[in-house]
């Protein structure tokens, strides 16, 4: 039996020495690391509305002519129609005042304005312009413990949001952003999202986080 324990050790420090042993309590972690960058729960995710910032409200929208180019993502005619519509969409879900003050030809013009609702969601970094952020990620299981690159631990893990906003389930808002699954899942309901969090670990053996994968900003 003492021989057979003594083989038992031996398998799983060599196990160890093979495979690296991590016992380092991920789910806390990355729980207590969502926690500390939002505070209130509020700003898990922000959406960008556009380049929009404080001085400039209230705002008038305008138009541009030409062709957009289907070749660029940031096309200035695409950008500048983009934000036109989720002005018109936001502006619906009473987060902005809507007031039409003139035409440009047959093209109505309108002026924006943010609400107190529209308010309670402003980032007020005001990085890039104006975004609503909200949510707060409330981590729900640990996927995954990938250890392919040396010291550079990827944790895969399984999220809900909390503090989310009715207005985020409006169809034709959560399709602006449909580049980010993370986003129109909330906005069809589902339950869990999964995110990701890359470290490094520094010559004393602790981690540092390198990069997350859970939320912020939108574009």
């Amino acid at each position: 039996k003492i021989k057979h324990l003594v083989s038992s050790c031996s398998l799983v420090v060599l196990l160890s020495l093979l495979t690296g042993c991590d016992n380092t309590d991920y789910k806390t972690r990355i729980q207590k690391e969502n926690d500390d960058i939002n505070p209130n729960g509020n700003r898990a995710i922000c959406l960008a509305v556009g380049e929009i910032y404080k001085d400039m409200y209230p705002y008038t929208i305008h138009y541009l002519e030409g062709e957009i180019n289907p070749k660029d993502r940031w096309d200035k005619i695409r950008q500048n129609n983009r934000l036109n519509l989720k002005l018109s969409l936001y502006a619906k879900e009473g987060l902005f005042t809507e007031e039409l003050v003139g035409y440009d030809g047959d093209k109505p013009l309108y002026r924006y304005d943010l609400t107190d609702e529209g308010r309670k969601y402003l980032d007020k970094d005001w990085w890039g312009g104006t975004n609503f952020c909200f949510g707060k990620v409330v981590v729900e299981k640990i996927l995954e413990i990938d250890h392919q690159l040396k010291n550079m631990p990827m944790v895969h893990f399984s999220y809900h949001m909390e503090n989310v906003p009715n207005w985020i389930k409006n169809p034709e808002i959560y399709r602006l952003y449909k580049s980010h699954g993370s986003v129109q899942s909330m906005g069809e309901g589902k339950r869990l999202l999964t995110g990701l969090h890359y470290y490094s670990k520094k010559s004393d053996g602790t981690l540092r986080l390198r990069k997350s994968v859970s939320g912020f900003y939108i574009l």
